[in-house]
């Protein structure tokens, strides 16, 4: 295995998380559950209250409808993004989300296919790609990354397979689950992933605009390249700097001073030729086609700039 990169203390924090979000669920099949306010259904007989479920981040409210969704089946497996919500993968939906789950057989519930919330999967799983994590069947987490790149295309399953090399997942080994796939329909699209995939990068919103400038073709890129002692996140034709702000990077008791240190290292990155674009994770999410005509735009107008740069 290599170097696990993702942050402890982080996952320790979501774990805890995880705990308040499952004591938050009415489970109306358990018999003192006895809940009169509002609710929001996340599956059969498994409700949130309303108040609670509005103050909620997007990310708790996909968990939270993975997790009714485990709850209660006995034979569907967790596959694509739900797998991933559950494992911890790196997860930005660019389609509806719907929780995916594989059955045995291609008989589903009524109440099931009349809720559409659920997108069934039949394709063949090996019990070698299912495991049981937190007492529900999943599917692994290479078979996972496999999957979203297979069914939801290249952003989204470059953004998994980051992740799964940045936890120290071997590429070799992801390699080798893409090839017992055989050849499996959009298994191309996995193995383009994992061709452009990194260990270093630090959000998945970085590997989404990674991703994004990929597909669009532009480039020499590069990821956490080292200027000056500091590492930007993408660097792209060896002087135009791409920044995407982490959610909450400035906030907090140290918000003043992350700012001011935040400041003084593009100051002095700036200050030996590099041109900077900086972005919140929300706009290159939400405008992927803007983010990329102002980096097209940037490049255009300062194509010289390489030339000057002070190494």
């Amino acid at each position: 295995m290599g170097r696990d990169r993702e942050n402890q203390e982080e996952l320790k924090k979501w774990e805890m998380r995880k705990g308040e979000l499952r004591a938050g669920i009415v489970d109306r099949r358990v018999a003192d559950e006895d809940f009169q306010g509002d609710v929001e259904e996340l599956a059969a007989l498994i409700h949130y209250p309303r108040e609670l479920w509005e103050e909620l981040e997007y990310h708790e409210q996909q968990w939270l409808r993975v997790e009714a969704a485990a709850m209660v089946s006995t034979t569907a497996i967790l596959t694509g993004r739900s797998a991933a919500r559950k494992l911890g993968i790196w997860v930005i939906a660019s389609t509806e989300e719907k929780v995916e789950v594989s059955l045995p057989s291609r008989g589903v519930s009524r109440s099931r296919m009349a809720s559409g919330n659920y997108e069934f999967r039949h394709s063949h799983i090996q019990p070698s790609d299912v495991v049981m994590y937190e007492g529900h069947p999943v599917t692994s987490p290479i078979r996972t990354f496999i999957d979203i790149a297979r069914h939801h295309g290249f952003l989204e399953g470059l953004i998994a397979a980051d992740y799964l090399l940045r936890r120290g997942i071997e590429r070799f080994e992801i390699l080798r689950g893409i090839q017992r796939m055989g050849r499996a329909k959009g298994i191309g699209t996995a193995r383009r992933c994992l061709e452009h995939a990194i260990p270093d990068s630090d959000s998945p919103y970085e590997s989404l605009a990674r991703g994004l400038i990929i597909e669009a073709g532009i480039g020499p890129i590069q990821a956490q390249y080292k200027i000056g002692g500091y590492y930007v996140d993408l660097l792209i034709d060896t002087w135009l700097v791409i920044e995407i702000d982490g959610e909450k990077k400035y906030s907090g008791p140290d918000a003043e001073k992350v700012r001011q240190d935040e400041f003084n290292r593009q100051k002095l990155i700036a200050n030996r030729g590099y041109v900077f674009l900086r972005y919140a994770p929300w706009f290159v999410r939400k405008y992927p086609g803007r983010f990329l005509a102002e980096v097209r735009q940037a490049l255009a107008a300062s194509g010289l700039i390489g030339e000057r740069l002070v190494q």
